[in-house]
């Protein structure tokens, strides 16, 4: 979907989830991060959680300190290939609202694939 056709809370959170990324990939926590970019944590955790937009000046920074193109903190293509931790706990945060039924199913399911 072209930005163009986006409304500011889909903006917020693909935004959010590129720069979560871009973290992830560095390795750091929110702490160690937000504070190479010069914002507190919970700044970046609204911002990671498309609760909030950053300011022009943090992402130059994370432009400037992780040597990051603009390209990648703005490419909102939804078919974007997911880095495994994200996908991860994507998928445990799914699991963690299913009730023991669903968990024993979901289970067996993944025994039964397991490589």
């Amino acid at each position: 979907m072209p930005v163009s056709e986006m409304d500011e809370t889909q903006i917020k959170k693909l935004l959010g989830e590129n720069i979560r990324r871009i973290r992830w990939g560095k390795n750091l926590t929110q702490e160690a991060f937000s504070e190479k970019i010069g914002i507190e944590p919970s700044s970046l955790s609204n911002i990671e959680n498309g609760k909030s937009l950053p300011s022009t000046l943090t992402i130059i920074n994370i432009q400037r300190q992780f040597e990051v193109s603009p390209n990648e903190i703005f490419d909102f293509d939804i078919d974007y290939l997911r880095s495994a931790q994200y996908l991860e706990e994507e998928i445990c945060g799914a699991v963690k609202a299913f009730d023991m039924e669903r968990k024993r199913v979901l289970y067996k399911i993944v025994k039964t694939i397991k490589i």
